[in-house]
């Protein structure tokens, strides 16, 4: 079976984990995965988030936990990859490893809340934008520190973590039984044809032939993947898609859903609120009252 593509973060001897403020033209990370922990907090830029099978909208002040070899995936928005682009994708990410504090000090009972929040990481977990704001300081102050000051930071930022109430799980699924693997993997290509075609009538064939492989094992593989089948995985990235349509413009939903792929308004409408729980007219009226 094929896996995501595996990170290999790059090692250094004189710290015991890994922070930096990464700002590019847009987050190019494949749908992978890596045996650190990861702790990111968008700070600029919009775009769509894949954590196990959980499919959302990302914006700036966004804050994710992610435990050992769960696959992830931050795409930007379609602007961020125009030629002319100015936009810049900004995020601060933490990568380290459970074992890194030792085996003494990570069972000690004082550690019992970590512990149960890092085994919660195994799915994804999201935090609120106060925990979020709070965070972004004590993250830049860990990223500027040295010595026994990086340690007690460090401690400090999942302790705030732990506690807080304000925070949810993302993906359905483990997914942390995978193994590295050097095929190049084909759901970035699948993810990125999705994208480029939302508008068009995407058909499974076609798609299939894109990863070379007949549907049958196609469907297979996107389910071991993503855990949906390729039409929930579809409609998944057309509704966050019209999600953020509904909130940026004032085009009336039958445009949107249009926009978005789909051939009329009333599977638009269907689809949406299987998947949200609400009609996209009182989606869009909550959401901006908000």
């Amino acid at each position: 079976m094929i896996k995501p593509q595996l990170l290999k973060i790059r090692e250094n001897n004189t710290t015991s984990f890994d922070i930096r403020y990464e700002k590019v033209p847009y987050f190019d990370n494949p749908w992978h995965y890596h045996p650190e922990l990861e702790l990111t907090l968008i700070t600029k830029s919009t775009g769509m988030r894949f954590v196990g099978d959980n499919i959302e909208r990302f914006e700036a002040g966004n804050l994710v936990l992610l435990g050992s070899n769960l696959p992830h995936h931050w795409r930007n928005d379609a602007p961020y990859y125009q030629v002319d682009s100015v936009a810049t994708a900004e995020a601060i990410i933490l990568r380290f490893r459970l074992d890194f504090l030792g085996k003494s000090l990570s069972e000690s009972p004082e550690m019992e809340k970590i512990k149960h929040l890092f085994t919660q990481a195994a799915q994804g977990l999201w935090f609120g934008k106060t925990v979020s704001a709070e965070l972004k300081t004590l993250m830049l102050k860990l990223q500027q520190s040295q010595g026994i000051e990086r340690i007690i930071i460090f401690l400090d930022i999942f302790k705030t973590l732990a506690q807080t109430d304000d925070c949810r799980v993302l993906s359905t699924k483990i997914f942390g039984g995978s193994n590295p693997h050097n095929d190049s993997d084909r759901i970035n290509r699948v993810l990125n044809y999705i994208h480029v075609h939302l508008q068009d009538n995407i058909k499974l064939d076609t798609v299939a032939a894109l990863a070379n492989m007949n549907t049958s094992a196609f469907c297979r593989y996107v389910k071991a993947q993503t855990n949906k089948t390729f039409v929930e995985l579809l409609n998944d990235i057309r509704i966050a898609n019209a999600c953020r349509l509904l909130l940026d413009s004032q085009r009336d939903i039958a445009e949107i859903s249009y926009e978005c792929g789909f051939e009329n308004a009333t599977h638009f409408n269907y689809t949406f609120k299987k998947i949200t729980g609400q009609n996209p007219t009182n989606y869009r009226r909550i959401n901006l009252a908000k």
